[in-house]
């Protein structure tokens, strides 16, 4: 895999799903606006033809964000939600079960969203040290989805004070291939696109 990092900036909030290498692990993040952004990159899958599937591990998909986007273009939105599943997980144990039985029963022509997967982890009810040792565990499961050729785009915040958040952060970053960062200045929404590796020819 040769080694490369680009940058690119937009307002069009489609271009860049549109130019994403699905062989690339991706992650969105944010102040806030990611989810709904999100959504709206689902909407263009389905109409290019894909299947979506959401790990929601948070409740942050919203159904009707799907059916505002289809009104929008006089479309009816059932169709766009039939191509759409989800999976919700409460508990760190079954984010990670559910990560591996996605590896183990991968869907043609699906992509995966993996939204808010860190929420769980650092609830107060997981000790520190078993909290930061599952949140490295999920980052191995992660690591495999390229490898097995599963598209995957991770969404998730930036903004948690957590201390294991502030320790896994990064390894999350320096794992993803393409980071997009969603950013609001002065009213105006932009997506900073950076990809920090290219993918080899390789199947």
């Amino acid at each position: 895999m040769d080694l490369a990092e680009q940058t690119h900036s937009s307002t069009n909030i489609y271009e860049p799903i549109q130019n994403w290498n699905q062989k690339d692990l991706g992650l969105l993040t944010g102040e806030r606006g990611m989810y709904k952004l999100a959504h709206y990159w689902q909407y263009a899958l389905v109409c290019s033809g894909f299947q979506v599937f959401n790990l929601d591990c948070a409740i942050r998909f919203n159904p009707f964000t799907i059916t505002e986007e289809t009104r929008k273009q006089n479309l009816a939105p059932e169709p766009f939600l039939e191509q759409i599943q989800i999976q919700r997980a409460f508990t760190p144990y079954q984010i990670l079960d559910a990560l591996q039985n996605i590896l183990r029963q991968k869907k043609e022509n699906t992509i995966y969203f993996l939204l808010a997967p860190c929420k769980q982890f650092l609830d107060g009810d997981v000790k520190d040290d078993e909290g930061i040792y599952l949140l490295n565990l999920m980052l191995s499961f992660i690591e495999k989805f390229p490898n097995q050729n599963v598209p995957l785009l991770i969404i998730e915040s930036w903004t948690y004070s957590h201390k294991n958040f502030k320790l896994f952060f990064p390894k999350l970053l320096h794992v993803s291939q393409t980071l997009w960062e969603l950013k609001t200045e002065k009213g105006l929404s932009r997506i900073r696109t950076r990809k920090t590796s290219i993918s080899g020819s390789g199947a």
